[in-house]
């Protein structure tokens, strides 16, 4: 079980604002510590030794942190959080799939969702009491389409009753009826994207679905499970090789930013009758994961080619950014996650 040593550890740790930081082929997860009031970053250290930890999910009130080992033998970790910041791996079970790229915990902080870029499948585990994965409670494997499937995202909806799982190589973004005393799936009518466009990570918002698309560098937005409109996250003129790789809403949903790598700039949109593009800022190179602070003034863009992380104070009027301070280096960060208040 977990102590109330390690609860109050939490709590005190994440006051202080510990982000946690995701890689690949380095030592394995990283933390430093954000300062909320003016945006510096500092002591960078190695919170646990592991493999690939490409993606990580903070639960929403335990001190837990769960990470894909994003290998051909896919597994999902799950770690305590010590007293001083560091993680104690607890367990690892299989993801269902080889090469995951994705982790999500629910909003009850009872499952967790993974799916498998490499083998295009999709696995649900039950969060024991003491902080470890159960077995898989259900899986499922994406059929061949007119190209492979890679599972590269899931969510589940606020009344966790359906998980959405974007399949980059499907162009479809696939619904499943969820069961939450169960932790069965059931296939449901799915979200079409615009051919090759390769749908990787969406937004839920109030009442449309935001979904970054990689391939076009482009973000589909749906209604009622209709495709409303796709917007290009591009720059104009931009004729250059790029992808698109992360995409978060401000807490209001009035703005959407998404990162594209190769172009190397936030997207920055406004949301309403229809979604438009309002600004691109440049950044390092190859933003991939990026993050906006729990008190929404600042986000956190973590540039893999570069090694660093560097702070971008956000204008709440205009959702516009300032670059902030010095950036942190750090090795190949390329998802970041603040820990829970």
């Amino acid at each position: 079980m977990i102590s109330a040593i390690a609860i109050f550890a939490m709590t005190t740790l994440t006051a202080q604002d510990t982000v946690y930081v995701g890689t690949r082929n380095q030592e394995g997860i990283y933390r430093f510590n954000f300062d909320p009031k003016t945006g510096a970053m500092r002591d960078l250290k190695l919170a646990a030794k592991t493999t690939d930890p490409t993606f990580l999910a903070i639960h929403p009130n335990r001190p837990l942190v769960y990470s894909v080992v994003a290998q051909p033998e896919g597994k999902i970790s799950a770690f305590a959080v010590e007293a001083d910041g560091s993680l104690r791996l607890l367990n690892q079970v299989s993801s269902k799939g080889a090469g995951p790229a994705h982790v999500q915990i629910d909003r009850t902080g009872q499952w967790v969702s993974a799916s498998n870029y490499g083998s295009g499948s999709f696995a649900v585990y039950r969060i024991e009491a003491n902080g470890k994965l159960s077995e898989a409670t259900d899986s499922i494997q994406h059929e061949k389409g007119e190209r492979a499937p890679h599972a590269h995202f899931s969510i589940f909806s606020p009344d966790n009753k359906t998980i959405f799982v974007n399949d980059l190589g499907l162009d479809q973004v696939k619904r499943y009826a969820f069961d939450n005393t169960t932790g069965k799936i059931k296939e449901q009518a799915p979200l079409v994207t615009p051919k090759g466009a390769g749908p990787r990570h969406l937004v839920l918002g109030k009442k449309k679905i935001y979904v970054l698309n990689e391939l076009a560098s482009s973000v589909s937005v749906f209604e009622n499970g209709q495709l409303l409109e796709t917007v290009s996250a591009l720059p104009a003129g931009f004729t250059g090789k790029s992808s698109a790789a992360e995409i978060v809403s401000d807490k209001n949903e009035k703005f959407i930013y998404s990162s594209n790598r190769g172009a190397d700039t936030i997207a920055i949109f406004k949301t309403g009758k229809s979604l438009t593009k309002i600004a691109d800022y440049k950044v390092g190179r190859i933003p991939r994961g990026f993050v906006i602070s729990p008190d929404g003034k600042f986000m956190l863009v973590g540039s893999q080619d570069d090694n660093t992380i560097q702070v971008y104070s956000i204008d709440s009027k205009t959702g516009l950014l300032t670059a902030s301070g010095k950036p942190l280096s750090a090795p190949f960060p390329i998802c970041l996650r603040f820990a829970r208040k």
